[in-house]
C-alpha cells in the first residue's frame, strides 16, 4: 500500500491511500488529489499504481510550472520510490510505502545531534514549509504569540495528537505534561533531535507506559543557545509513525521558531530599555538616565542599594497645608506645579538627581554614579538657585499665595540605589547622612539654605557662610554643627566664613 502526505502552504496536512491505476493529480475539483495551489495546473500530473508489481510511476501531463521529484524537474515519467517528495506549486507530497507486514518494516528512528549539517539537510528538503513558516511568523512580536503559533503549524502539518512548544526556562513543568524527563535531558543538555521510537533508548518502554506510539522531540537552538524544545506525539496505534522526513520538518520549523524567539526577545529587551529609560527620565536628568540605562543594559539590572559618598538636598514649602486650604485644591495644584518644574530644572541642571517628590518638597542627591567633580559645591549652588527662582516665582503668582521654604544640605555615606519592578522604578536613599539633611530643612525657613559640617568643610571659601549652632536632630545621640549659606553679589573667593551670630 502507498501512502500520499500532503503538505500546503497553510500547513495543512491531508493523507491518501493511492487505488490501483490511474491517479490524478491537479487544481480541477474531480482529480483524485486536489492541488489548490496557483501554480498547478487544472490536470497537472498522474501516478500509476501497479499493484502486481507495487510500483509507482509518475508522469507531468504537460503542466505550465513542472513537476518536481527531489527537486528536479520532472522531464519523463520516473518510478517513485519510499520516502520521494513531489512539488508542485508551494505543495510538497511525501511518498509513503506502508508494507503489509508491520514487524518486517525497518525502523527510521533515533538520536542526532541538532548540527549545522543536519539543520542545513532539513531546511534543504523543506525550503517552501520553511518560507511559509517565515510568513507566518515574521510580523509576530511577542514571545507567547509565536510559541502558540508555531504550536498550531505543527499540529497542522504534522498531524500529531499532542505538541508542545516550550521555552528553556518553561521545561521545568513537561515531566507533569507527559513528557519523558529523560528526553527532556537529552534534547536539553546534548542539544540533540529525538525520532522515537528509538530501539537504543530504553525510553521506549516508559513512552508505551504514557500511550505514545511515536514521539518527536527537537531543540529550538539559536547562536548555538538551546532556546527551548518542541515535543510532539501520536497515541493513535494505527497512525503511521513519524519517519525521518518528518523530523527533518520539525528541525525546519524548530529554526524559524529560533529566529522568532530571537526577534521577539530583542523586540522586548527594546520594549524593557524604552520603559525603562522613560521612568529614568522622570527623576533623572537624561545624561544621568544614560548612564544608569547602561547599567542595566550591561548588567540586566539597575545599580542596587550601595554604600555611596553623596551630598543629599532636602527643599520643602512650609505650611503647604495651610495653602491648599486657603487656596484651593486647583489654584494650589497649578502653584505646587510650576514649583515642582523650577525646583527640577535646577537639580538636573546642577548635575544632581531627583530622588522623589515628597507631597509638597523633593529629595535630591549630588556625586552619585556621575562624573560631576564637586557634588557639594554644585548641592549647594542649587540651593541657592532655588531660593532666587522662588522668589521670582512669588512676583508672578501674587502675596496671597506667596511660597515659602527651605533647603538643607548634607554630604556624607548613604545607602543608595534602584529599586525596580516591571511596573515601578525608583531611587533609593536612606542613612543617617538623609536624616541629617531633613531636619536642616525644617530649620531653614523662611527661604534659606542650611548645610551640615560635612558639606561645609567641602565649600570653604567658595561661598559667604555664617555659623548657625548646634541643632538636635530626632534619634541622634549628639546635634550637629549647622552654617547658612548667604545669598551675596561679593565673589565668594574674597570672603570668608562668617562668625557666629
Amino acid at each position: 500500500m502507498w501512502i500520499l502526505t500532503v503538505l500546503s502552504p497553510e500547513g495543512e496536512r491531508r493523507e491518501f491511500t493511492l487505488k490501483a491505476g490511474k491517479n490524478s493529480l491537479g487544481r480541477k475539483s474531480d482529480n483524485d488529489i486536489i492541488i489548490a495551489d496557483i501554480s498547478a495546473s487544472r490536470r497537472h500530473a498522474e501516478i500509476v499504481y501497479d499493484v502486481e508489481q507495487d510500483q509507482l510511476i509518475i508522469t507531468d501531463l504537460n503542466s505550465t510550472n513542472g513537476t518536481f521529484v527531489n527537486r528536479e524537474r520532472l522531464e519523463r515519467p520516473i518510478r517513485l520510490e519510499d520516502n520521494d517528495a513531489i512539488r508542485i506549486g508551494a505543495h510538497v507530497i511525501s511518498v509513503f510505502h506502508a508494507e503489509s507486514d508491520a514487524a518486517d518494516r525497518p525502523i527510521h528512528s533515533g538520536t542526532r545531534p541538532l548540527t549545522r549539517d543536519l539543520l542545513l539537510e532539513a531546511v534543504d528538503q523543506h525550503a517552501i514549509l520553511m518560507y511559509e513558516a517565515a510568513r507566518q511568523l515574521n510580523t509576530i512580536l511577542d514571545t507567547q504569540t509565536a510559541l502558540e503559533q508555531v504550536t498550531n503549524l505543527i499540529k497542522r502539518s504534522m498531524g500529531a495528537d499532542y505538541c508542545v512548544v516550550a521555552q528553556r526556562g518553561q521545561t521545568g513543568s513537561l515531566a507533569q505534561r507527559g513528557v519523558p524527563q529523560s528526553i527532556i535531558s537529552l534534547v536539553l543538555e546534548e542539544k540533540s533531535a529525538v525520532l522515537l521510537p528509538d530501539p537504543a533508548l530504553s525510553i521506549t518502554d516508559e513512552l508505551r507506559r504514557l500511550n505514545i506510539e511515536t514521539a518527536i522531540c527537537v531543540p529550538i537552538v539559536g547562536n548555538d543557545m538551546v532556546l527551548g524544545l518542541i515535543y510532539l506525539a501520536k497515541t493513535d496505534p494505527l497512525s503511521r509513525p513519524f519517519s525521518q522526513r518528518d523530523l527533518q520538518l520539525v528541525i525546519t520549523i524548530s529554526h524559524q521558531a529560533a529566529l522568532t524567539l530571537q526577534r521577539t526577545q530583542l523586540v522586548q529587551k527594546i520594549r524593557d530599555e524604552q520603559r525603562i529609560r522613560q521612568v529614568l527620565q522622570r527623576f533623572l536628568s537624561p545624561q544621568q538616565a544614560e548612564f544608569a540605562l547602561q547599567s542595566y543594559l550591561k548588567k540586566g539590572k539597575l545599580p542596587g542599594l550601595e554604600e555611596h559618598q553623596a551630598t543629599v538636598l532636602f527643599s520643602d514649602i512650609a505650611d503647604s497645608t495651610g495653602m491648599a486650604e486657603r487656596l484651593g485644591a486647583e489654584r494650589f495644584g497649578q502653584i505646587l506645579y510650576e514649583y515642582y518644574k523650577v525646583i527640577t530644572e535646577i537639580v538636573f541642571e546642577s548635575g544632581g538627581m531627583l530622588d522623589k517628590f515628597l507631597g509638597d518638597g523633593i529629595m535630591a542627591i549630588f556625586g552619585m554614579n556621575d562624573s560631576h567633580p564637586n557634588p557639594e559645591e554644585r548641592a549647594v549652588t542649587a540651593g541657592l538657585q532655588m531660593i532666587e527662582a522662588i522668589d521670582l516665582l512669588n512676583q508672578k503668582i501674587g502675596e496671597d499665595a506667596e511660597i515659602v521654604i527651605g533647603v538643607g544640605i548634607n554630604t556624607g555615606l548613604v545607602v543608595a540605589g534602584y529599586i525596580s519592578t516591571p511596573q515601578r522604578v525608583e531611587l533609593a536613599i536612606l542613612g543617617d547622612t538623609v536624616n541629617v539633611a531633613a531636619r536642616l530643612e525644617s530649620y531653614a525657613r523662611p527661604n534659606r539654605v542650611l548645610i551640615g559640617p560635612p558639606t561645609m568643610a567641602a565649600i570653604v571659601g567658595k561661598f559667604h557662610t555664617r555659623r548657625i549652632g548646634a541643632i538636635a536632630v530626632k534619634g541622634r545621640i549628639r546635634p550637629i554643627q549647622a552654617h547658612e549659606v548667604l545669598r551675596s553679589n561679593i565673589h565668594p573667593s574674597s570672603e570668608t566664613t562668617a562668625a557666629p551670630p
